[in-house]
Parts: C-alpha cells; structure tokens; sequence
C-alpha cells in the first residue's frame, strides 16, 4: 500500500514511477484484493501510465503490472476497462512497435481483461489493430532464442492467443479477418514451423477465426492454408496435440462446400489424417472420419 500511495504522490516523476512499477510487479501477484482496492490501484496504475506515454520503461512495467492485477480478481478487469486501460495500452504498443517485449507485455494485458465474454468487443476495438501491426512488424524468420528485443516465442503464442480469444465474437472476427490475420498466421507457421507451441496455437487460432459458430459461417480459405496446415501435420507427426489442434481445423473447413474442394486438391491431406488416426489410436472424437468422408479415397 505504500508503494501505491507513493505513485499517487509522485506520478508526474517518470524514474519513480518506472521504479515503482518495478517494485510493484511482484507485489500485486502475492496482495490482498481488499487491500488493492481500497488503496485504488486500478486508478493509481492507469494514471502513472497515462502520465508517461513516451517512457517505454513505464509503459512495460506498467503492463506487466496490470496483468497481474488481472490475474488477482475478475472485477479489476471491468474497472481497468472503464478507466480507459485496453485504450492506453494498445497506444503504447503501436507508438513503441519495434519493441518485442512491448507488444508481448501489451497483448498479456489486452487478453486478460478480455477474458469475460462481456468486455470482448470494448477491448477489440482498441486491441485488433496494434496486435495486427505487432505481429506483421516482428514476423521474421530469424531464431526464437537469439531475438534482440524481447521473447519472440512467447509474443507469437501470447499475441496469437489475444487473437484466439478476442475472436470468440462475430466483431472481432471479422476486423481481424479483414486486416489478414489469416495470411499472418500462416506466415508464421511457415518460418516456425518447427516450434510445436506455435504451431498449436495458431491452429487453435485459426479454428476460431475460420468458423463463427454464432453465425454459422465458415471463412473461405485459400490453398495457401491447407498447405500450412499440411506442413505442421507432416512436421510434428509424433505430437497430439498438434495432430488433434490441426483436424479440428480441417473438419471446421469442411462445413463449407468450397473449402471441401480446396481441401481435395491436396493429396497429402487424407494421408496425414489417416496416419494421425493410426499413430495416435483414435479418430480425435470422430472429427479425423468426418474430414475423410469428404476427401478423395487414399486408394484413388
């Protein structure tokens, strides 16, 4: 509580602030929601951020804390919500782009406050576009380990889970689609193939992108897709959740009669998902036998 009535004190001094933050990182995780709120921390918080929007130190730090406030109770969700929070953050991904550890701080804050089904399309207003332009501007093929500015690894599965989540609604979905999430994506699956947690996420993601179960539509899909979608099935054969992340995709396309011929033009789908049903024993809750009824015999 001292830490935050002292950044309520001295919150026009941007050092404090950011030390303060720091400081604050690991207590709010272990402090008593009572005590949160009764000090208003919510508010403290949002204004020490909005007071230093050029302080990128502030700015991370700041995040990182308000992802913990989150992840202490529910209700700090909907207050930092109404504080203008989802609207900050998203401003400082987009004005410190080229900054990794921002984008991935940014969008752990924007997919926890929008966790409740009720702020998702508030949220997505202010969130689609700078996770959009965060992975678009660090899509890059260089090494997951070696990246310069931040974890890479954890910003695309962070990033693309913000993007799973926020896709829940027909809004969201829909922003996304049209500024080519889908082509993102793929992308990369297409340079970090090999990175089985990518990989599950993104297809996870594209699940959720590619049918809207409260419309019932499915997005039609390109070749370019299904050739992503092979590629992770013929790299990570040894792994499940892989297999059973990529059929379900598969068997999402096939409600829609187009995907079903752009899904017959590629002879390598029917055997991957019979070899998954054989390696794994199973036929993933009958989603693989559903995605073969519609593909060409493996004897043609």
């Amino acid at each position: 509580s001292r830490v935050i009535d002292s950044l309520r004190r001295m919150k026009t001094d941007s050092n404090f602030v950011y030390k303060g933050l720091m400081a604050l990182e690991n207590l709010v995780s272990g402090a008593d929601v009572e005590v949160l709120n009764a000090n208003d921390a919510p508010r403290v918080l949002s204004d020490a951020i909005e007071a230093h929007p050029q302080s990128i130190n502030v700015q991370i730090h700041g995040a990182e804390v308000l992802f913990h406030l989150c992840s202490r109770h529910d209700s700090f969700k909907k207050v930092l919500l109404r504080l203008g929070v989802a609207r900050l953050i998203s401003e400082a991904m987009t004005r410190f782009l080229l900054s990794c550890e921002m984008q991935h701080k940014g969008c752990i804050v924007l997919w926890s406050i929008s966790t409740q089904k009720e702020l998702k399309d508030e949220v997505g207003r202010y969130a689609i576009a700078p996770i959009i332009d965060g992975l678009s501007a660090h899509c890059s093929p260089d090494d997951l380990s070696s990246y310069p500015q931040g974890d890479r690894q954890k910003f695309y599965v962070d990033a693309i889970g913000a993007t799973k989540g926020l896709c829940t609604i027909t809004t969201n979905k829909r922003s996304f689609e049209e500024k080519g999430v889908v082509d993102i994506i793929c992308s990369i699956i297409w340079l970090h193939g090999d990175n089985a947690d990518i990989c599950k996420i993104a297809l996870s993601a594209l699940s959720n992108i590619c049918a809207d179960r409260v419309s019932s539509q499915i997005l039609r899909i390109s070749s370019d897709v299904v050739d992503a979608v092979v590629q992770t099935m013929r790299i990570h054969q040894n792994k499940k959740e892989v297999q059973s992340f990529a059929i379900i995709l598969l068997r999402n396309l096939t409600f829609s009669p187009t995907n079903c011929l752009v899904l017959q033009q590629n002879k390598l789908v029917s055997p991957l998902v019979h070899n998954a049903m054989v390696n794994f024993n199973t036929s993933f809750e009958r989603r693989a036998e559903d995605v073969l009824r519609v593909m060409p015999s493996l004897n043609q």
